[in-house]
């Protein structure tokens, strides 16, 4: 109760920022109609100017739909130099890397959103986020935000932020059913309708499939649903209501040297897991006058996760008496937010701004974890091994502002100040612990538009990372810190030709206090300075009509520039060495014939290459020599080559083949490294082989 009147009266406070701008100073530039200020969480339009100076991808609906998607994260391989990692255990969320840092599964850099609503939490891992609620129907659009470029995102998003929004309104009637290999059954559909001042926006998906792996059967349901009430031309209010349940088992991660299809224990149950979460929120817009925007929103989220897990044992080794792991946890969170967004002329000038305080609150009510019993499958111990509860509570200042100083130049300058405190429980010992951080996060952003089919952008921003916030490391009273993190932008784009542009981008992230995993007693500490620096290449062209080629590739360099010590004592010199993240090397191409009537395909390639899995020196500090020939492990490169074909019978109806993985190539993603005592070989989570899919669409939208 306390943290609700604590955000109570920051948004009183909030409220009180709006009389800083003086309308006097505010030129009337264009009518509200045509700058009305499209919903996107609480930025409003100022958002999309934001963009303009950052590399970000925005993808649209077009972009993403009449595609497989075994995870919806998938979505984000379209982004040039985006890594994701899928584990290949049914409805495991994937890896994400956005330039060498994690986010998803075990990562904490980086911040997914659907509607303004974030879906991480830190029951499973550190940041873990569950895209499986999110349904490719009903997104209008997502955002791919590389380093810390935005104002609009802290906590978590050092790395990245990933913002997916959906469909607000229309006149709309779209449902897709797909088919495919191991009795993959995906039912989605989207209706949308306006009456008068109200609008009203469903979406529903229904999904199963076997799986491509012994013990591997997925079931999921989603259901979202947006009322939209216009009182008059300046007050508009928004409900939103999301439901996601989820069952799988999974095969589980298996040694090589086993050779096994599934992990078992010989009871016949294996890995798998339950999710249920619920979101809602309250959206309410009032335009001022023409320019001027206050938007407020309330969000609330409540999830239930449940995780059985069964380790593989060594090769070799005595049979185990515990078998792995059960993870249960509830999480519950609500955020709020007021900002004054403008968009209009000051001085003469094209001006965008935005001024605002947002809070977000999160508590996990407990966090359990319980021993699996050898033989006996979901069985576990009376009472847990460990169980903690803890929160994190995070208000936040942010301002920017974009102005067209002149014809050819457009500065942004934007900042915000997070403060992040939080309590932690071990429920098991007793012992309590609390931190509090602060931190203080500038951005800049230029624009340089020479001529009409030239764009020269730069940025810098800066950002932080917190320590792990499951394991407590986040409240340990300064033995962790926050990360600082960095970033440098210099990027173009060319519109070559009416039927070609081109985008490149240079980039370098600096960071401070990184973490490092010591290899013998699996603990983390602070890795001193790292450095990541990269190119990102892309073009789209049309050469043609109905056929589009588009392409992109994405190099990355990531090392340790000064490293500490390990918590253990151990003593390495990393200095110089690459860092265990994301391929060096990714690359995209793909061609695509789209005509209005007919038939039509599409093929697209991917690579991946040249990712390490395991970098330790090989001697330590004092000069001994490591025999170990597994100290620097290097992983399978990955390629996938994908094949679509389509008849679109009208605007209505549209039957799609696809052929995943066509090759039928052996990847696989590698889910460990050789072990340290060399008693076993790394596991293995296979990924698909080649599959089958058959899709048909159907589209009612009324125009």
């Amino acid at each position: 109760m306390r943290h609700f009147f604590k955000s109570v009266l920051a948004l009183i406070l909030g409220l009180s920022v709006v009389g800083f701008i003086s309308e006097k100073t505010l030129l009337a530039q264009e009518h509200h109609e045509e700058i009305q200020l499209e919903e996107i969480d609480i930025r409003g339009k100022v958002r999309r100017e934001e963009l303009k100076t950052t590399s970000a991808t925005v993808l649209t609906n077009e972009d993403i739909v009449n595609r497989v998607y075994y995870q919806p994260l998938e979505i984000l391989r379209l982004s040039p130099g985006v890594y994701v990692g899928s584990y290949g255990e049914s409805a495991i969320s994937p890896e994400v890397y956005i330039r060498g840092f994690s986010g998803g599964h075990g990562g904490n850099n980086i911040n997914l959103y659907m509607d303004g609503i974030p879906l991480n939490d830190n029951g499973h891992a550190n940041g873990y986020f569950d895209s499986n609620s999110i349904m490719p129907i009903e997104i209008e659009s997502v955002e791919v935000i590389k380093g810390p470029s935005s104002v609009y995102y802290g906590q978590r998003a050092a790395g990245g932020a990933i913002p997916f929004q959906s469909i607000k309104g229309g006149h709309l009637t779209r449902l897709n059913v797909r088919y495919g290999s191991y009795n993959d059954l995906n039912l989605t559909g989207l209706i949308a309708r306006e009456i008068d001042k109200f609008s009203h926006v469903y979406a529903f998906e229904m999904f199963h499939s076997d799986g491509y792996r012994p013990h591997s059967d997925w079931d999921k349901k989603n259901f979202s649903g947006r009322w939209t009430y216009n009182f008059n031309d300046a007050f508009t209010v928004s409900l939103n209501l999301r439901a996601y349940q989820s069952e799988w088992d999974s095969a589980g991660y298996v040694s090589k040297l086993r050779g096994d299809t599934w992990v078992n224990d010989g009871s016949g149950e294996g890995n798998g897991g339950e999710r249920e979460r619920y979101d809602g929120r309250l959206w309410a817009n009032w335009y001022i006058n023409d320019e001027s925007q206050l938007t407020f929103y309330l969000y609330g989220t409540t999830l239930e996760h449940t995780r059985w897990q069964i380790n593989d044992y060594l090769f070799g080794a005595p049979i185990p008496t515990n078998s792995g792991t059960l993870q249960n946890n509830r999480h519950k969170s609500w955020g709020s937010g007021l900002t004054y967004n403008f968009d209009g002329a000051l001085w003469g000038r094209t001006t965008t701004a935005m001024l605002g305080f947002t809070y977000a609150y999160e508590k996990e009510c407990p966090n359990n974890r319980y021993t699996l019993l050898w033989g006996q499958g979901r069985n576990h111990s009376p009472n847990p091994s460990s169980s903690a509860t803890y929160d994190l509570a995070n208000p936040t200042f942010l301002g920017e502002i974009s102005h067209q100083f002149l014809d050819w130049l457009n500065v942004r300058i934007g900042a915000r100040y997070d403060i992040l405190y939080g309590d932690y429980q071990n429920n098991l010992t007793g012992a309590t612990d609390s931190e509090r951080f602060k931190f203080f996060s500038p951005k800049i952003g230029l624009l340089f538009t020479p001529t009409t089919w030239l764009d020269i952008y730069t940025n810098y921003g800066r950002g932080f990372s917190t320590p792990g916030i499951s394991n407590g490391s986040f409240y340990t009273g300064g033995v962790f810190d926050l990360t600082s993190r960095e970033q440098i932008e210099l990027g173009s784009r060319v519109k070559v030709a009416d039927w070609l542009s081109l985008e490149a981008t240079l980039f370098q992230l600096m960071t401070n206090n990184d973490l490092i995993t010591d290899e013998q007693t699996n603990e983390s500490s602070p890795a001193g300075e790292t450095t990541r620096r990269g190119i990102e290449l892309a073009f789209d062209a049309h050469p043609w009509p109905d056929i589009s080629i588009n392409g992109n590739y994405a190099f990355l360099d990531a090392r340790y520039d000064k490293w500490t010590q390990s918590s253990s004592g151990a003593l390495y010199d990393i200095s110089g060495m690459r860092l265990t993240t994301s391929p060096r090397h990714i690359a995209n191409l793909q061609v695509a014939y789209n005509p209005p009537e007919g038939f039509g395909g599409r093929i697209s390639f991917r690579y991946e290459g040249d990712r390490l899995g395991r970098n330790l020196p090989a001697a330590s500090v004092t000069g001994v020599p490591n025999p170990d020939p597994y100290r620097v492990y290097k992983l399978k490169d990955t390629a996938i080559l994908d094949l679509q074909l389509h008849y679109k019978f009208n605007d209505n109806y549209r039957l799609t083949l696809d052929v995943v993985n066509l090759m039928d190539r052996k990847n696989y993603a590698s889910q460990g490294v050789p072990s340290y005592t060399r008693n076993g070989d790394f596991t293995y989570s296979y990924q698909p082989p080649r599959t089958f899919y058959l899709a048909l669409q159907m589209n009612w939208d009324k125009n």
